[in-house]
């Protein structure tokens, strides 16, 4: 029997999606492509990213640790000391192809990619990457060898989209039927921006179509683990910024033919910083050594699996237009369960693009933000089972004491064996920046927007009127 030559990898991954596809359960978006993709493949409905943020939880996924560990506590780049997911099949003689943006602040050679495919915007990008695979199906010169080729590729792609701003244009159909996530106001502002994120995700599906039929035509589906995935929740109200499931409930898709069955759906409580010693185990690489993330590749192929008990999360630093600031907070989920851990009073922050939606109107801005501007208590605990939205917290109910010091001893351990800076007090942000916290404490002990908030980000707000 001939031995199956090491497989292609195609990474796929966009800005901001959380789980935002039809194949998730949300019939009003259109995805035909993902769709397609995740009904030959694998879809994992409980991945859970590192961070609600970019850069921390891009982090995670490329070196398979926490944020903490690899120095990202906000907008930053990796620290060096941890070898990414390119970098590990460079060195096992892979050609390492990145079409467009890295998006994390590195040299694209740091991280191990040897080829940088210049492209500009996400049209770019994909019609870039497609070009690859043209060329890497026919053999064409300077692709690095066709399908006879001994040297299988890594190719990266990096979507811009569905990172705000969404723009104007949306589908009044969809604005009706789309589903308003609580505690989210349900008023036509709300879901005429929605339905603009749902114009975004479209377009989104449409560019990775283009790959994937690319793909196709190039012959090399077969020999081609493909992998489409999103580092955090949707940028809007108690999601992005946030460890509540919006934030760091994210998409995955694996699709491997002939290795990972078809169709197949995985309720598995699983971590973004496994997929790296994931991916490499699929290809037939050994484990990497020092990292966090546990392979889960023989849950695909029927081998022996041991499924994660608790997953963890973390959010430090966050920047919007040039401003810091710093809402520290960590968590641990389980399948039943979740524990946050907030080192700060101040409310969680509310994505600027979602507010300046509602206008330069203070008032309107203010009414928008009044349902998340509560302090945010020391102890937060949900009971994911019997409140999947996460709108009561358990963590003062002598019912949930157990769970409550169950959970809280957990947390700590994991930040103690993983050297987390957050148990020695305020951790500072790369730069020196000062903190421009979003909410202004009140005499009161209540709290309101600072006056810069919320900033436009030239996002376009939506007139006050009936959709339809």
């Amino acid at each position: 029997m001939t031995e199956r030559r090491r497989p292609n990898i195609l990474y796929i991954d966009c800005h901001d999606l959380g789980d935002w596809l039809a194949c998730y359960g949300r019939p009003y978006l259109r995805t035909p492509n993902l769709d397609r993709l995740a009904a030959s493949g694998a879809v994992f409905d409980q991945y859970i990213a590192a961070a609600p943020i970019c850069m921390p939880s891009r982090a995670a996924t490329f070196t398979g640790c926490m944020p903490h560990q690899s120095g990202v506590f906000g907008q930053d780049p990796l620290d060096g000391n941890h070898p990414c997911l390119p970098e590990y099949f460079r060195r096992a003689g892979y050609e390492t192809v990145l079409s467009g943006g890295l998006m994390i602040p590195n040299d694209p050679v740091s991280v191990g990619f040897e080829r940088v495919l210049p492209a500009k915007g996400d049209q770019e990008r994909a019609a870039a990457a497609a070009t690859f695979l043209a060329e890497r199906g026919t053999g064409c010169e300077g692709s690095g060898g066709g399908r006879g080729s001994q040297r299988p590729f890594y190719l990266s792609i990096s979507f811009q989209h569905v990172h705000r701003p969404f723009g104007a244009a949306f589908d009044p159909a969809v604005a009706v039927a789309i589903a308003i996530p609580p505690p989210l106001p349900d008023v036509p502002i709300a879901r005429q921006d929605l339905a603009s994120l749902a114009r975004n995700v479209a377009e989104l599906d449409d560019l990775a179509g283009v790959i994937l039929a690319t793909l196709d035509r190039a012959g090399l589906t077969d020999d081609t683990i493909v992998v489409f995935t999103t580092e955090h929740g949707i940028a809007t109200a108690r999601a992005k910024h946030t460890l509540y499931d919006p934030g760091i409930k994210i998409a995955l898709l694996l699709r491997w033919p002939g290795a990972i069955h078809a169709g197949s759906r995985r309720t598995e409580l699983l971590s973004n910083v496994d997929l790296l010693p994931t991916v490499l185990a699929l290809a037939g690489l050994p484990a990497p050594e020092g990292v966090l993330g546990v392979s889960f590749a023989s849950l695909l192929t029927g081998s022996a699996f041991t499924p994660r008990e608790a997953v963890f999360s973390e959010q430090s630093w966050g920047r919007r237009s040039g401003r810091y600031y710093y809402t520290p907070t960590r968590c641990v989920r389980t399948t039943r369960h979740k524990y946050i851990r907030n080192f700060t009073r101040l409310p969680a922050y509310v994505d600027n693009g979602f507010l300046a939606r509602f206008g330069t109107d203070r008032a309107a801005v203010e009414h928008a933000a009044r349902p998340f501007s509560a302090p945010a208590p020391e102890d937060e605990l949900y009971d994911l089972a019997a409140d999947p939205h996460e709108l009561r917290n358990v963590a003062a109910d002598p019912g949930h004491a157990g769970t409550l010091s169950q959970m809280k001893a957990r947390l700590q351990a994991f930040l103690t064996e993983t050297q987390d800076p957050i148990l020695h007090g305020p951790v500072p942000n790369s730069d020196g920046a000062p903190d421009s916290p979003q909410w202004v404490a009140q005499p009161d002990g209540s709290f309101r927007l600072a006056a810069a908030d919320p900033v436009v980000e030239r996002e376009v707000p939506f007139p006050a009127v009936p959709v339809g």
